[in-house]
């Protein structure tokens, strides 16, 4: 396992710099970014990248969304649109609900529209030609259906019941499930494993051979070792051992499609397009590897010929793709390098049941953060505490608001009484740290670095040090006292609760963003006018009214 970057003390600067850089899985464009998808990985990401950028470290960040998923044609055939022009939509969509959160990536990307087109058809490309040149590919005939949806007069590659189309029950635990996998054990098969299967537009009239690629690992246990050095957790763990034991080393990279990034070969009956969950879902990540050096005269971060610490994260049901398609992928030739840490989360449900778009019981992202007046730094300290780490986890809107309230009165009321009592100081009188309180403040951040380490991630323990450090500040600081508070809330809460700690940290004279190593920097002026956590109370009846059929009535 690859040694995670150094996390100084608070106070000490960090002498050992490392580039990290964070490319998390794609959202499909046939839809925008909800709770769920905001409080799992992408939240996750957000809350580690500021905690290693505070540690020193040199952090970039890539996202993408994918437009030539299935489910794409699938709504695209529904609605009747392009669908490239549909995808690209909801990617500006998207792009925006996660803005909302704070969610905010160095480059976020739509792929498979316009100019980005040809760099994401030219990184898919040298990943095939990669893993052809090194033998890991292989090319064999499997049973796909064909249904009566369409014409038999449109070409062969349509006419196939793949992906969304596709409904079957799960051959492992025999849940209801539908494309290539199953959201209830993360499990991934082919359609002539799947049990019960169905179309979901029509009627499966026939199976018939289709020869595809199929990625192929060399060498006994090497997918299993990669997970170790992965830092992959125990039950996700399983999931890819349960997967090998039962298929092997092996998974689809290619299926057969017109809508997508083409590969050929002398091998193939039909055209073939790169799998959205392995060659593709990889090149994404490629792609944004390529984006963030380009023009630099640096290498990708992905290349062999880079020492960037390399971080990823999924949900439960990108289990297999990224264990077996990613790092299979990664393993299977010499010119890109695997990820040094992925993480999963579980689904987070909405008031006892799964988020469903097609059913309305949902929150986008977008919505609830235009609650008038809310607090979108204490709605994120609240997603944090519920991020499914461990397992499924529940939003309930009542909980939300008892809970929101209670973070923010906390928090808002601290604040103040620090500000007014640095205000009341004459100008230009230095402001000092407390040495007292800064052991309590080292233990806090000891803490919570401890919560948010690289080998056992828990961002769902990430505010404790925050709520504790809240506690620590009395009903009439002295101006001391308050400016030791104030420097150390916006180092503990700046991974949770970016809006309010930046401006804390401006105000109070400093530049750029908060940093551990400048806990105990003395101010001598205020800059701007006196932050205050903007926002009120909510009640469960505001979250409730950003379901979709309340924003329609």
């Amino acid at each position: 396992m690859r040694r995670s970057p150094t996390i100084s003390r608070i106070n000490v600067a960090n002498t050992h710099p490392v580039d990290v850089y964070i490319s998390p899985v794609n959202l499909t464009a046939n839809g925008r970014a909800h709770l769920g998808h905001a409080a799992g990985p992408y939240l996750r990401m957000d809350v580690l990248q500021k905690h290693l950028k505070r540690a020193g470290h040199h952090v970039r960040s890539g996202l993408t969304t994918d437009g030539f998923e299935n489910h794409v044609l699938v709504r695209a055939a529904r609605e009747k649109v392009d669908p490239s022009d549909l995808a690209h939509g909801f990617h500006i969509k998207i792009v925006e609900d996660l803005a909302s959160l704070g969610l905010v990536f160095d480059h976020f990307d739509d792929p498979a529209y316009g100019g980005n087109l040809q760099r994401f058809s030219n990184v898919s490309n040298a990943l095939m030609g990669a893993l052809l040149a090194a033998g890991a590919l292989h090319f064999r005939a499997a049973r796909l259906p064909v249904d009566d949806a369409v014409s038999t007069a449109v070409p062969r590659e349509e006419r196939f019941c793949i992906g969304g189309w596709f409904g079957a029950t799960c051959p492992v635990c025999e849940a209801s499930a539908g494309s290539f996998f199953c959201e209830h054990c993360g499990h991934h098969f082919e359609p002539e494993e799947a049990l019960s299967p169905v179309s979901r537009r029509g009627r499966i009239v026939e199976w018939t051979d289709d020869i595809s690629a199929f990625l192929l690992v060399s060498g006994n246990d090497r997918l299993r070792r990669a997970w170790e050095d992965t830092a992959i957790e125990a039950s996700f763990l399983d999931i890819g051992k349960r997967y090998v034991a039962r298929k092997g080393q092996q998974m689809r990279v290619t299926v057969p499609g017109l809508y997508g990034l083409a590969w050929n070969s002398r091998y193939f009956n039909t055209q073939q397009i790169l799998f959205s969950y392995s060659s593709l879902l990889y090149a994404h990540s490629l792609y944004c590897g390529h984006k963030d050096t380009e023009g630099s005269g640096k290498p990708s971060p992905f290349s062999r010929d880079s020492d960037a610490f390399l971080i990823s994260a999924t949900g439960i049901d990108n289990t297999i793709p990224m264990l077996v398609g990613v790092t299979g992928c990664a393993l299977g030739q010499d010119s890109f390098r695997p990820f040094d840490r992925i993480f999963f989360n579980h689904f987070l449900r909405l008031n006892g049941s799964k988020f469903s778009t097609s059913r309305g019981h949902v929150i986008w992202a977008g919505e609830i953060a235009r609650i008038p007046k809310i607090s979108v730094d204490v709605l994120r300290v609240y997603l944090s505490e519920i991020c499914p780490e461990e397992t499924e986890t529940d939003l309930v809107s009542e909980q939300l608001a008892v809970r929101y309230n209670a973070i923010f009165d906390k928090i808002s009321a601290a604040i103040d009484r620090c500000t007014e009592s640095i205000s009341g100081m004459p100008a230009l009188t230095a402001c000092y740290v407390d040495a007292a309180m800064m052991i309590t403040l080292d233990r806090l951040y000891e803490k919570q670095c401890a919560a948010l380490s690289l080998d056992h991630l828990r961002v769902s323990q990430a505010s404790r040090s925050v709520v504790e450090w809240v506690d620590c500040v009395g009903a009439a600081p002295d101006p001391q006292t308050a400016y030791t508070w104030l420097m150390g809330f916006s180092i503990l809460a700046w991974p949770l609760m970016p809006k309010i700690t930046q401006a804390v940290w401006h105000w109070l004279g400093h530049s750029g963003h908060p940093l551990a190593a400048c806990a105990s920097r003395p101010s001598t002026q205020r800059s701007g006018t006196v932050p205050k956590l903007n926002g009120s109370r909510l009640a469960a009846a505001d979250i409730d009214r950003c379901l979709p059929g309340k924003i329609a009535a």
